[in-house]
């Protein structure tokens, strides 16, 4: 009846399932959106969760033997970058030797989540120098690295975690004391004598020594007589070592009171610490429990002296002993053991003890040396006395001091009679006076100078000139020869209208005179000049000996 109706109310129950599928895609697109919400947050949440700086720490090995080194790496990682360099820490300790490489520091990345991060790295070289725990987790780092987020510089402090450094002795080394780890270690000795009395003479006593594991020393040769062959060095009083190189067999070194020998022991380590290396000369005469096995010598050490390497290094340690009283000792010996760790086991080395023997002092020998010296010396002196007397005596009895007296006075006399017949004390004369500007005696030792020279000389003339020319600038030019009367002196002053250097009148002044005597003292005679007017000189001095001698006057008249 009312189809349309039926048709319409059919039209609901078709339309359900559609309705419910858009419900379903609905839900499913409500959970899609959950999920990916909830995994960017967990995204979110990890990001924020995870550290901005990670830090890692290795070491390799953790237990190892006393001697051995182990290596700590530290690594700091940031996820950006480092705008200042990391602050580690020194990880110093009683015990433990800390120690950085050439590159010990050095920069790093990594990759983080598929992203990269950079940082830097350092290695610690760590040598335990006794058995032993270290805790190696109390030190801290500072990093500052750019944030994430706007680059910004930020710092952050890190603690080291707890890491552990065991350092135990190998079964084979128990009991070893003072504990050395080496592959090999090789002792050398050398001995210096320096000579206190001997003095002018250069030479060198050394003594060297070599011993490796085997315990055997090396040692020169030494004279017949147990001393030194000194090399003389006249003109040098320095006191200088000897050289001398002894035989095992060649007996103890001989040394006097003042002597000193310089030992000095060197250590050379392989595959090992230096640092663990003990001193050398320890082994005093205390310690040998011979409290007077050192008293004739004076023990004076020296600071030793260590060098490392790569591979090892070297100690060496020097004493001077020094002579003190008479008698004998010995210089320790060496011996050195070590754990070998390739070989498992102990090994040695040694240097034998040098036995030493002092002289006596000279004080103790003092009656024995006085009377040598008083024998030997006592026939040379008394024959010095004698010879001495002897010469007193002649010459007194033969007078010889008179005769020489005499012949030297005789002598002298000679010499001035020949000066004055020379006239060469003549012209030492009138050089003084000239000096002293003494115009009397000027004029009289010239007047005695004169006959000396020839007549037609040039000097004679030269010097007669300037010393008129200055008598009449000094007394006036109303005299035909101007002589100055006695007891006059020229002081320097203005004459009564004196002359020139050239004999006209004038009033010349202090300077004018003082250049005529000038020009006068530049005419005085030479001595070479003087010497070529001899012959004159010769016919004065016999005309001076003739009127001496009547006798040859009259005998020349009698013929």
């Amino acid at each position: 009846m009312n189809p349309r109706r039926v048709s319409r109310a059919s039209r609901p129950g078709k339309s359900a399932p559609r309705l419910a599928g858009l419900m379903l895609l609905s839900l499913l697109l409500s959970s899609l959106a959950l999920t990916s919400t909830l995994c960017s947050a967990a995204a979110t949440a990890a990001d924020t969760s995870s550290p901005p700086v990670r830090l890692t720490v290795e070491l390799e090995p953790q237990e190892l033997a006393p001697g051995d080194s182990a290596e700590l790496r530290v690594q700091v990682l940031v996820p950006t970058w480092m705008p200042e360099p990391v602050t580690f820490p020194s990880l110093d300790q009683p015990g433990l030797r800390v120690t950085l490489g050439d590159r010990a520091t050095t920069p790093t990345s990594q990759r983080v989540d598929g992203k990269t991060w950079s940082g830097v790295s350092r290695r610690y070289r760590l040598t335990p120098l006794s058995a032993g725990r270290f805790e190696l987790g109390s030190g801290s780092l500072e990093v500052t690295y750019a944030s994430p987020e706007d680059n910004s510089p930020t710092q952050q402090r890190l603690t080291l975690p707890p890491v552990t450094l065991t350092a135990q002795l190998p079964e084979a080394a128990e009991g070893l004391e003072p504990y050395l780890s080496a592959r090999d270690i090789e002792l050398t000795q050398t001995l210096e004598i320096v000579r206190a009395g001997k003095h002018g003479e250069n030479g060198k006593n050394g003594k060297n020594g070599e011993n490796g594991k085997n315990g055997e020393q090396a040692q020169g040769q030494k004279g017949d007589d147990g001393d030194a062959d000194d090399t003389e060095n006249a003109g040098d009083d320095r006191q200088s070592p000897e050289q001398d190189d002894a035989d095992d067999d060649s007996g103890p070194i001989e040394l006097e009171a003042g002597d000193s020998v310089t030992r000095t022991v060197t250590a050379r380590l392989s595959g090992g610490s230096a640092l663990l290396l003990p001193d050398l000369l320890s082994a005093t005469a205390k310690e040998a429990g011979d409290e007077t096995a050192m008293a004739p010598l004076g023990v004076y050490p020296e600071t030793p002296r260590l060098e490392e390497s790569s591979d090892g290094g070297t100690r060496t340690d020097r004493v001077t002993y020094v002579a003190e009283t008479g008698g004998k000792s010995s210089l320790p010996g060496v011996s050195l053991r070590w754990y070998d760790p390739e070989s498992d086991s102990l090994a040695e080395a040694e240097l034998a003890p040098i036995e030493v023997s002092v002289s006596a002092p000279r004080a103790a020998r003092s009656a024995e040396d006085w009377s040598r010296l008083v024998l030997g010396v006592l026939p040379w002196l008394l024959g010095l006395v004698l010879l001495v007397s002897l010469a007193t005596w002649l010459w007194r009895r033969l007078a010889i001091g008179a005769k020489v007296r005499a012949h030297w006075q005789h002598h002298q006399q000679q010499q001035r009679q020949r000066r004055e017949a020379s006239g060469v004390a003549g012209l030492q004369r009138l050089k003084r006076s000239l000096d002293a500007r003494d115009l009397v005696a000027v004029r009289r030792h010239w007047e005695a100078l004169e006959p000396h020279l020839d007549s037609n000389s040039e000097a004679r003339a030269r010097f007669a000139n300037q010393l008129d020319a200055l008598c009449r600038a000094c007394l006036g030019p109303d005299r035909e020869i101007a002589k100055p009367a006695a007891g006059f002196r020229d002081t320097g002053g203005d004459g009564d209208g004196g002359s020139n250097g050239d004999g006209n009148g004038g009033g010349d002044g202090m300077d004018s005179k003082e250049s005529l005597w000038q020009r006068l003292a530049q005419a005085l005679p030479s001595a070479r000049e003087l010497a070529s007017s001899r012959p004159a000189n010769r016919q004065l001095a016999h005309d001076r000996l003739t009127a001496l001698n009547p006798t040859a006057q009259v005998t020349r008249r009698n013929a």
